[in-house]
């Protein structure tokens, strides 16, 4: 780490824990120039408004007018907002969202997360179709350990809940514009307002355009284009006092680059003996190691020719109907249809070799319904309710690794022919039944008591196989193995090798579960809330799409439960000047999925999935909210996790087995905190200025097991992801009561040079980088 990173480490270090001490001396005595209490956050968490610091949870809240100010446009940027939440980009376009170190890294389309994203409560079961949400947003709430009581998603790790700005009862018009470094222009709009006199509707809309910000360090070529089209419209219906209709009909296109990677090393001392020496070895052995630039990348055109590249659409439409039954009762239904396609093309190996050459083709299609009853009794709120969901999938990769892979056993055999193309796809097809119910009970003005559970049952079918595609790999299959494979045929082996799979077999997964939580608030007469919770979340298992020849590629990852302990406080003091909410947990981990390693019988060791039978994380965590004098507003958090695997046997990338029990968790770094300030005053009558910093730490983390076995340290230290310190910067004035703002933003301002993900392709180790430093301006107006 450099210096600079390191101070800015240290400084986001030293503001936490500031921050943290603060509380105690508030609650001696007030800030001598404390001024009126934050604006108070309501969230939905429990389906119905209420304070943040009433709901016994550990919720991160943010307005949508903070994520546009400080440049936070897309789930993957939460991470500057939520300590312990980390969100790793993919090859294959599908982040990975981890919280609290509970993360899946897997991008099959079909895998169902850890960590559950939603518009207005409206799912979306699948983190790729994720990507466009955030936007014209009223605020996000990130709920922290298993969610699955309330929301109509099972999750271990949380869940995201983006709130759409709505239709208003007046006309309203906005639009913010960007314009920054590498060319690219961000700009988004909105118009609002009735439009008869039980109607109103909204339109939003939004535009992103850059040029290349990626470079090739071996030749003239550039990549990382940014072509992307959002849009929201919503309709909302009011035609009697009791009863509401919400229509929503929302979308993203996106066109732009995919991003190449930096080769940092070959996989040669990974391989068999004898493979070394092939000329594909030999070739990823002399490529020349990428630059400490995170600008520099190398990539190929080796499907069909084609840019790497993605062509991805996703539609959605929803209708929400609330009716009151009474006063104290409200039927509620939400119906979602959603439709998601891509055609990507990927170079990930980090140099211009063919050998991850791919090209992602697949589709999404979801049906969701749920009905709720919410009442609340005296001093009773019941939710009682069902969901249904039903999902197609489908996932296919096409695979150039004519150059590659240098550590394929068969690439030793003299003869053996290269220069061949292969597919493989994955066919799920996943149907979900859901029955919930919660009650909190006040059992005295300082006592709530909390409950609920759910009961889920699911179905998974699928039907998957690696292909040949083109006719020379079935040539090679026949030649080498004795088998009949036609071309465009199946290669994948069953259990009786040589004979090959079907995949007209549909394999299943049918599997059912109850979630629960307990939990009791206590809320002191100088409004403190203290809070115990115990629940018990559930994420259901998938297939995976790989590329493999052995039937054991294919075999599932069943359900994983998590049951987590949790106690909590949350305070305001100072004349609510001042606003803290601290937690300590414990998760008890089994059957937790990963993606691991297998051995292949053709291939060597591949990537698959695998399940730890035990593992467990402890923490805590603090977040504080703090306006010291006029103008001047502090927040700061972080969020310190040790994770452990208590039990679990599998195979390294050498295809040896090992014992991994007590090493830690990929992509569950220890320490994750944030911290932000900004501090406005007055220059005129109806005019202020604006001066923000903020700044987001991870500490060192890894991407693969074996991370502390000291017979593999030369090996792991390329699998590391170093810790890293971003500080981003704003400035600005803010005209005519706030309706207009000018202003710039300065991000990276100390162009660390991080990564946030390194993958092992067989023949090369690559990481993926972070965006160098960027600037621009800024320009905002409200009707």
């Amino acid at each position: 780490m450099k210096a600079s990173e390191r101070r800015v480490a240290m400084s986001a270090v030293s503001v936490l824990a500031l921050a943290i001490a603060v509380p105690a001396q508030a609650q001696v005595s007030a800030p001598a120039e404390a001024s009126s209490a934050p604006d108070e956050i309501v969230v939905t968490a429990n389906k119905r408004e209420q304070s943040i610091n009433d709901v016994g949870l550990s919720i991160t809240a943010q307005t949508g007018e903070a994520l546009l100010n400080r440049g936070i446009n897309s789930p993957t940027d939460l991470g500057k907002i939520v300590p312990g939440l980390t969100v790793q980009p993919s090859p294959f376009n599908t982040p990975v969202y981890t919280l609290r170190g509970i993360g899946f890294y897997e991008t099959t389309l079909s895998a169902a997360p850890t960590v559950a994203v939603y518009t207005d409560e409206v799912a979306l079961p699948f983190s790729a179709t994720t990507r466009g949400v955030a936007f014209d947003i009223q605020r996000v709430e990130v709920l922290k350990g298993p969610q699955g009581t309330l929301f109509g998603q099972n999750t271990t790790g949380g869940a995201i809940n983006y709130i759409a700005n709505k239709p208003t009862d007046h006309f309203d018009a906005g639009a913010d514009l960007s314009y920054g470094r590498f060319n690219v222009v961000d700009g988004q709009a909105f118009i609002s307002g009735p439009i008869g006199d039980s109607i109103k509707a909204r339109l939003a809309v939004r535009g992103v355009h850059g040029d290349e910000w990626q470079y090739s360090y071996t030749r003239n070529d550039k990549l990382g284009r940014t072509r992307q089209l959002q849009g929201r419209f919503q309709l909302q219906f009011d035609p009697g006092s009791n009863f509401r209709l919400l229509l929503n009909a929302n979308g993203w296109i996106d066109k732009g680059d995919t991003q190449a990677a930096q080769i940092v090393d070959d996989t040669c001392r990974l391989s068999t003996a004898g493979t070394c020496g092939s000329p594909a070895a030999l070739a990823f052995k002399a490529y020349p190691r990428a630059p400490n630039n995170a600008r520099a990348a190398d990539w190929g055109y080796g499907i069909f020719g084609r840019r790497p590249q993605r062509d991805d659409k996703f539609w959605q439409v929803s209708a929400r109907a609330d009716l009151d039954l009474s006063d104290q009762v409200t039927l509620t239904s939400i119906t979602a249809y959603s439709d998601y396609k891509t055609d990507s093309v990927q170079d990930f190996d980090g140099t211009t070799l063919f050998s991850v050459d791919t090209n992602t083709t697949g589709f999404i299609k979801d049906f969701s319904q749920e009905l709720r009853l919410a009442a609340k009794l005296d001093k009773l709120n019941i939710i009682v309710g069902g969901n249904y969901d039903r999902a197609r999938t489908f996932d296919r990769l096409f695979y150039n690794f004519s150059q590659g892979p240098s550590s394929d056993p068969l690439f030793s055999i003299p003869g053996a022919p290269k220069g061949e193309l292969t597919f493989n796809y994955s066919r799920q097809n996943v149907t979900t039944y859901a029955a919930f119910g919660n009650v909190e009970f006040e059992l005295s003005p300082n006592v709530t008591l909390l409950g609920g559970a759910r009961y889920t049952k699911s179905k998974r079918s699928f039907e998957g196989c690696t292909n040949d595609f083109g006719g020379g790999t079935a040539i090679w299959w026949n030649a080498l193995f004795g088998t009949n494979v036609q071309p465009g045929g199946c290669l994948t082996f069953t259990p009786n090798f040589p004979v090959i799979f079907n995949p007209a077999d549909f394999d299943k997964l049918n599997e059912d579960n109850v979630a629960w939580n307990v939990g009791v608030n206590y809320k002191t007469n100088n409004d403190i809330l203290l809070y115990a919770r115990v629940s018990r979340g559930y994420k259901s298992g998938s297939f995976p799409t790989a590329s493999v020849a052995s039937y054991t590629g294919y075999t599932p990852v069943k359900q994983e439960s998590v049951t987590a302990y949790e106690v909590g406080i949350k305070a305001r003091f100072a004349n609510r000047a001042v606003e803290i909410a601290a937690a300590g947990f414990y998760y008890d981990y089994t059957d937790k999925q990963l993606r691991g390693r297998k051995p292949d019988p053709v291939f060597g060791t591949l990537d698959g999935l695998v399940q730890i039978p035990k593992s467990r994380v402890y923490g805590f965590e603090a977040q504080i909210n703090v306006r010291p004098m006029d103008g001047l507003t502090i927040s700061a958090g972080g969020t310190y996790i040790n994770t452990k695997i208590k039990e679990f046997q599998g195979y390294d990338a050498l295809g040896v087995l090992r014992n991994f029990s007590g090493q830690k968790f990929p992509y569950a770094p220890d320490l994750t905190a944030i911290g932000d300030a900004e501090y406005e005053w007055g220059i005129g009558s109806s005019a202020k200025a604006y001066l923000g910093a903020s700044v987001t730490y991870n500490s060192q983390t890894t991407t693969a097991l074996a991370n502390t076995n000291t017979a593999f340290v030369s090996r792991d230290a390329r699998f590391i992801i170093k810790e890293y310190a971003i500080l981003d910067l704003r400035a600005g004035v803010r005209l005519n009561d706030g309706k207009l703002r000018i202003g710039g933003y300065l991000r990276n301002a100390t162009n660390a040079f991080y990564w946030t993900n390194i993958q092992d392709n067989l023949a090369s180790i690559s990481r993926f980088t972070g965006m160098p430093r960027t600037y621009g301006v800024q320009l905002s107006w409200r009707y």
